[in-house]
């Protein structure tokens, strides 16, 4: 996997992260909520509780039904168990039952702003429960002195429990705000990182999507040139030259030149001087042959020391002529190396498309044919290919 690879990977690994982290985050925003409501709602459930319980007691000191004094005390007896239970479990943590009956765990109020009303009302509630745990956990009947005993203490205290169950009320409702909000505070910060992390591997994919058409647009012309020289090879060539002869075809009066050339003694400068010299010699043949080539013609290097131009409308033999002539002068001259000045010569080749010849391989036959005539003839010249006999041009 390439680096520019990897740092994409990483990024898209945190993108999936980060959203995860999000969805996380959200999730513990329901769940505390859910749970800052339930204690909410049992906090002022309490206040319900402490006046049913002052209640039951004003109504068990006056004379009733058998019937109704015996709902009252159960009454009276669910509200003080519940509310025991639930203050303790604010204090302790632990079960208490919920509004619809059921059973719910509470966690320990751990804030001192809550803890505060809820160490007080225990402190006003201690007596109470002392006095009625008994009878509560063994379910037998309550004493008259001792429900008036509780009715003095409810009397006395309620309007104090009332408002320190207020105050809990209060309190756990702003801590749960805050929780809330810091909840949401690290979610949209944690969505902002992913939302960077988001353009960032946009601007990674985009870098990659170039990095990508680059090598491809590299690979290609790689697959078009020499790599040496940085002529087109001899594949491209070939194609190249198909395409002016299907032009040439749909052009009645054109004609295209195919121009063949080897260097002369190329090899003995290889053995002289080295691969390193017969490299230079190359690419400076290369780009006299470029220079001197005229704007349409195409020029490859399609062996060791072989070249060849594609050269269009060469219309008669004096174009040609002089044309050749150029190539032979630039290539005359020395080539700089560091072994000194290298001498190199050419022997060139030409023919015609469509006269004489009638396809791309048999113009590239008529080039080679006329390229050895001009070896076979004295070297660093060219030659013309004719059907009949080939006559050297110097």
């Amino acid at each position: 996997m390439r680096p520019n690879s990897k740092s994409l990977f990483g990024a898209i690994l945190v993108f999936i992260l980060l959203d995860l982290s999000v969805l996380a985050i959200n999730y513990w925003i329901t769940y505390q909520l859910s749970k800052d409501a339930v204690a909410i709602n049992l906090s002022g459930r309490q206040r319900m509780l402490s006046q049913r319980i002052t209640k039951s007691l004003l109504l068990l000191q006056s004379p009733h039904p058998i019937e109704i004094a015996h709902a009252t005390k159960e009454e009276f007896r669910y509200s003080v168990r519940v509310f025991d239970q639930t203050l303790f479990a604010f204090e302790r943590g632990g079960l208490a039952v919920s509004g619809d009956g059921g059973v719910v765990t509470l966690d320990p109020v751990d804030s001192v702003q809550s803890r505060q009303p809820i160490e007080q009302a225990l402190q006003i509630w201690s007596p109470m429960h002392e006095r009625m745990l008994p009878y509560m956990a063994t379910q037998t009947d309550i004493p008259d002195a001792v429900i008036m005993q509780a009715r003095h203490h409810m009397i006395r205290d309620n309007l104090q429990v009332l408002d320190l169950m207020n105050r809990l009320t209060s309190s756990l409702e702003q801590e749960s705000l805050k929780r809330a909000n810091a909840l949401r505070i690290a979610q949209t910060g944690v969505f902002l990182l992913a939302l960077i992390n988001f353009f960032v591997i946009f601007r990674k994919f985009h870098v990659l999507a170039r990095q990508s058409a680059q090598a491809s647009q590299h690979y290609n012309e790689l697959a078009m040139h020499d790599p040496l020289t940085g002529l087109f090879n001899r594949r491209q060539f070939t194609h190249n030259l198909e395409k002016e002869i299907a032009a040439v075809d749909r052009r009645q009066g054109s004609n295209v030149a195919l121009v063949m050339i080897d260097l002369d003694e190329f090899k003995a400068i290889n053995d002289k001087h080295g691969h390193e010299v017969g490299d230079k010699v190359l690419s400076a043949v290369a780009a006299r042959l470029t220079e001197s080539a005229r704007m349409n013609d195409t020029v490859a290097r399609v062996g060791g020391d072989e070249f060849m131009l594609i050269c269009p409308d060469l219309h008669n033999k004096e174009n040609a002529e002089g044309f050749c002539q150029r190539l032979l002068g630039s290539l005359k001259r020395p080539v700089p190396t560091e072994a000194g000045p290298v001498y190199v010569g050419a022997s060139i080749g030409v023919a015609f498309y469509p006269d004489p010849a009638d396809s791309v391989d048999d113009l590239i036959r008529m080039a080679d044919k006329a390229m050895y005539a001009a070896k076979n003839t004295g070297r660093n010249r060219y030659v013309f290919f004719a059907p009949a006999s080939m006559g050297s041009i110097t």
